[in-house]
């Protein structure tokens, strides 16, 4: 029994230095598509919980049509905690696209931006929006 456990520990051992020995530095170009490697994901003020009920009241309130469903949006959140970049990524039609957006540009509330290595990054946001009721 102490053989095996100890063959384990050594096994477990052997995989973590193999696994420090190829991991390779990211540079600051390459978090914008590959996230993973962030201490923390970017935040709004108040929580994302916050931020999805601004954006769905906000939207909802201009939203004319009566098709229903969601608009997903991508953006960088800057590591000065701008948002910037702003991309439909699902449509549901051009109306809600466009109100989408441009309640999202209309967020002047800086966000907690992510963290790597102690030091703020721009990082990738992906959200979805539901229209009508």
């Amino acid at each position: 029994m102490r053989k095996s456990l100890l063959v384990l520990l050594l096994l477990s051992f052997v995989t973590m230095v193999k696994a420090h020995q190829n991991h390779k530095p990211v540079d600051s170009a390459s978090i914008q598509f590959q996230n993973t490697n962030q201490d923390t994901t970017p935040e709004p003020p108040g929580g994302i919980d916050v931020f999805i009920k601004y954006m769905n009241k906000y939207t909802n309130h201009q939203y004319n049509s009566a098709e229903t469903g969601k608009v997903t949006l991508s953006f960088t959140v800057k590591k000065d905690g701008s948002l910037a970049d702003y991309k439909v990524v699902h449509s549901l039609n051009t109306e809600a696209d466009g109100i989408a957006i441009q309640v999202l540009k209309d967020y002047n509330q800086k966000w907690k931006p992510a963290m790597q290595n102690g030091q703020p990054v721009d990082a990738p946001y992906t959200i979805s929006v539901t229209f009508g009721r």
